[in-house]
């Protein structure tokens, strides 16, 4: 649905314009605004973006001032060069004045828009209209359907904390830009994974919180943005001890759940939880070629000669491809480790925000992305949990996506 700004003063033109788009489009009343001077049209189109400006030409700046011919045309020009305005996607003129017309259908022909004569006593003008409408509603709707069945990036990046998983995605050579939104305080930085005539567009962001309910939102956030073919958690998580994995191994997730899913029951001396998971499986597809990967040190030494120049320390990592549960808190309790080996016995990690990620990918419109998971061990969510860890768990989890990417994705 096309959204439009009518500006004028007169109250019977615009009576007849509402009633000309209402009665001949699908555009309902809700979607038509209306400002009576330039000063109304100003703030309005602070506001908001439309898509069509149909603009008396002869109008006061503000109501009750005197009305100038050029006040249409100078208004179009102030637009052209603003940046506080929303610039409409199309503009008609609409006046009655045949003068006008003359003086500035020269300057509306150049910049490709049209002056249409209004005129009480015939549609003509009514014809036309409908036309432009038409075409805008159909226009709008193509590009609505192609974006909407079209990936347009190849990586959606998801990351939990600014410092130091963020870092260690954007400290890859990307060429990274910052791309800011004006209705969006969510900064995205896209760039290019490339290897010689390997080319990926990414797009990475992070939460303003750790989470699965801000790692859900982060995720739709860049899927309708940027409609990209695989979204991924990478970051830091919690390595189950007895499982085999150690600091700096590498995790993906070919099973997630949230482990805090279920029933707390009251009990005579105690209460009790019964577990409820949703379990969402990794995509098939993509779980083979990590598997294949997991069974060789390919990646895995370029990876551990890098971390020992970047930090003098010597370091010997691992994939492990396995079960990963995310939770709601960070964990320091050996006795939900146990709990989470019941509800699967297999578990490699846990950590807060690759359920959100999957869940994401699942429950989002079409195209839908491909999700995955790789999260690096940073502690054991015992009585020794620290941070020393995460810089390596940062480093090695974004290396491997990169390595990663560009062979297969």
């Amino acid at each position: 649905m096309i959204s439009i700004i009518i500006v004028d003063d007169n109250s019977r033109k615009v009576e007849k314009i509402v009633s000309a788009i209402l009665n001949n489009s699908d555009i309902v009343r809700e979607n038509i605004s209306i400002a009576v001077d330039l000063t109304g049209a100003r703030e309005l189109l602070h506001n908001k973006y439309f898509d069509l400006l149909i603009l008396d030409l002869y109008l006061p700046n503000r109501e009750g001032d005197e009305i100038r011919k050029s006040a249409g045309a100078e208004f179009i020009r102030e637009l052209k060069s603003s940046n506080s305005l929303y610039k409409p996607f199309h503009i008609i003129g609409l006046t009655e004045y045949s003068s006008i017309i003359d003086s500035e259908d020269e300057f509306f022909s150049k910049e490709i828009w049209r002056i249409l004569k209004y005129d009480d006593t015939n549609n003509n003008w009514q014809k036309v209209l409908t036309t432009k409408l038409q075409y805008l509603v159909n226009s709008k709707k193509s590009l609505r359907d192609s974006h909407d069945n079209t990936y347009l990036f190849d990586l959606g990046i998801v990351t939990a904390l600014r410092s130091p998983e963020l870092e260690s995605i954007l400290a890859l050579p990307a060429n990274w830009i910052e791309n800011n939104h004006s209705n969006d305080s969510t900064i995205f930085y896209t760039g290019i994974f490339s290897r010689g005539e390997k080319r990926l567009k990414v797009v990475v962001a992070t939460t303003p919180q750790m989470g699965m309910t801000s790692a859900a939102v982060l995720s739709m956030k860049i899927i309708s943005k940027y409609r990209p073919k695989y979204i991924i958690n990478i970051g830091i998580c919690a390595g189950v001890k007895d499982s085999g994995v150690n600091y700096g191994d590498i995790l993906i997730a070919d099973l997630t759940w949230d482990y805090n899913s279920g029933k707390l029951v009251s009990g005579e001396l105690e209460n009790s939880f019964l577990p409820d998971p949703k379990y969402i499986p990794l995509d098939s597809s993509i779980k083979e070629r990590f598997i294949e990967l997991s069974g060789n040190r390919k990646y895995l030494d370029d990876i551990q000669n890098s971390w020992m120049q970047k930090s003098g320390v010597a370091v010997r990592i691992s994939v492990h491809v396995g079960p990963v549960a995310s939770g709601s808190a960070v964990i320091q309790n050996k006795k939900i480790i146990n709990r989470l080996q019941h509800q699967s016995r297999k578990v490699l990690g846990l950590e807060m925000e690759t359920y959100g990620v999957y869940f994401a990918s699942e429950n989002c419109t079409r195209p839908k992305p491909i999700a995955f998971s790789i999260k690096s061990v940073c502690d054991f969510a015992d009585d020794h949990k620290n941070d020393n860890y995460q810089l390596l768990a940062s480093f090695t989890s974004s290396q491997y996506l990169y390595y990663f990417s560009l062979d297969y994705l």
